[in-house]
């Protein structure tokens, strides 16, 4: 249920954060890197999965009525919203886990 992408990104930040400081370069590095990734699987793949559904909807109703053929493309889906949090919260959690143990 949780998305791994938000879940790893998020345990990679949170453990530089212990070990480098949460000041550090490397800390903000990480923290952009992260940002980057949630957005991706919460937005970009999303809004392409729900693009693709539609988009072979479209061409299945063109093909039934014999106006053109269709072959389908692939439908990615991407993260919903709260499958993301809990991937964020679970890297924390594992992140803090691995630096403190």
């Amino acid at each position: 249920m949780p998305s791994s992408h938000s879940a790893l990104v998020t345990a990679i930040s949170t453990a530089i954060g212990f070990s480098s400081g949460f000041t550090s370069d490397v800390f903000m590095l990480a923290l952009a890197f992260t940002f980057v990734t949630v957005r991706d699987a919460l937005g970009v793949r999303r809004s392409t999965g729900i693009q693709a559904k539609a988009i072979n909807d479209l061409g299945s109703e063109l093909q039934k009525k014999g106006l053109a053929p269709y072959t389908k493309i692939k439908e990615v889906n991407g993260h919903k919203p709260l499958e993301v949090i809990m991937g964020c919260l679970l890297g924390i959690f594992i992140g803090t886990a691995f630096s403190i143990l």
